[in-house]
């Protein structure tokens, strides 16, 4: 099998990154370091900066495969997964890894996953993108003892690697600050419970009103009953229900940007201003959430920024396989715009 970065900096002594910079001449690196580093490539047979031409495209220091589930195909065009691949596949390239999209459903399971391509390569970490991505690859990874790390999705048993947003304190956050508008009867718009970072927004939502004392009115919830409606679709038909009953809400949040703007078509069909009558708020942050109309009052994901951390950990688990699992959270902010604004009594 091949040479890679992570042989060479184990017997350089220096980090698996530091070889991928000294030999793609990047950073600043001391010519001690390496002159140490190609020196130990060059006896290993790997091909170094002045050997590049002989062997083009050998550099890679493994594969990695970015695992999603086939709904979100094609994965790079979607707003919120688009920007965290994107954080993936910047940060592995940097490192000198060769990165993969596969794409799974119920039928094919982990067909070809641990499998080796006809070049005997195999992949040598699984980053799953997103709550669809089944755990059951988890199980299988470990037998296999390959590296694995979650993005926007985490285990119940809690030991598995995972990147997360704070998705139960930044629902709260966008509440508080409706409820600092002045709105008491606010209405909630999202998708399927089964979905952890989904569920955790809701909880968010439902425990801001109960710190508040504000009563929680199940008619001013609605869901999406699977992850194909969750987005424009639900939040164009809620926020009808929502607004065709005996006592509508004076403001929506809804749970990802998408679901808001169908809840903002909606409100203009019915000739409902925003903001002045009904203020509504989203949560990711994704780039068409500033043109809409109103731009949108949102929370802001920073999405690649979790694919950076994904992939710098799993580099650290390729490299290491004997560190203890590790839930890294990254926190959100608001963004004000002109979707939300004090209620007029």
């Amino acid at each position: 099998m091949a040479t890679t970065i992570r042989e060479i900096a184990k017997l350089a002594g220096v980090s698996p990154s530091t070889v991928s910079r000294v030999l793609n001449r990047k950073g600043n690196i001391s010519k001690q370091t390496q002159s140490r580093v190609i020196s130990v490539a060059r006896s290993l047979g790997y091909p170094v900066p002045s050997d590049r031409s002989k062997a083009e495209g050998a550099m890679a220091a493994g594969t990695v495969a970015i695992v999603y589930n086939r709904r979100l195909s094609p994965l790079v065009t979607d707003p919120f997964y688009g920007a965290v691949v994107a954080g993936i596949e910047e940060g592995l390239q940097e490192l000198g890894y060769r990165v993969f999209l596969r794409s799974i459903d119920s039928a094919n399971g982990h067909t070809g996953l641990f499998e080796q391509d006809s070049s005997g390569n195999h992949n040598d970490g699984l980053l799953l993108v997103g709550c669809d991505a089944s755990l059951d690859i988890v199980s299988e990874a470990k037998k296999r003892d390959i590296p694995v790390v979650l993005v926007d999705n985490e285990s119940k048993e809690g030991r598995v690697d995972c990147i997360v947003s704070d998705n139960e304190a930044a629902a709260k956050k966008a509440m508080q600050h409706l409820y600092a508008l002045g709105h008491r009867k606010i209405g909630f718009i999202g998708g399927p419970q089964s979905h952890v970072s989904l569920a955790q927004r809701y909880k968010g939502y439902v425990s801001t009103l109960q710190g508040f004392g504000i009563d929680f009115r199940k008619r001013w919830v609605v869901f999406a009953e699977s992850v194909e409606t969750h987005g424009p679709e639900i939040g164009y038909e809620g926020t009808h229900k929502l607004m065709d009953g005996p006592e509508s809400p004076t403001a929506i949040f809804a749970d990802n940007d998408m679901t808001a703007l169908g809840a903002l078509k909606a409100l203009h069909e019915k000739g409902i201003k925003v903001p002045e009558e009904v203020s509504v708020i989203g949560f990711d942050n994704i780039e068409v959430s500033a043109h809409t109309h109103p731009p949108l009052t949102t929370m802001h994901i920073p999405k690649m920024q979790m694919g950076s951390l994904a992939a710098r950990r799993l580099v650290d688990l390729i490299c290491d396989k004997d560190v203890a699992p590790i839930k890294t959270v990254v926190y959100a902010t608001l963004i004000l715009r002109d979707s939300a604004a004090h209620l007029c009594i």
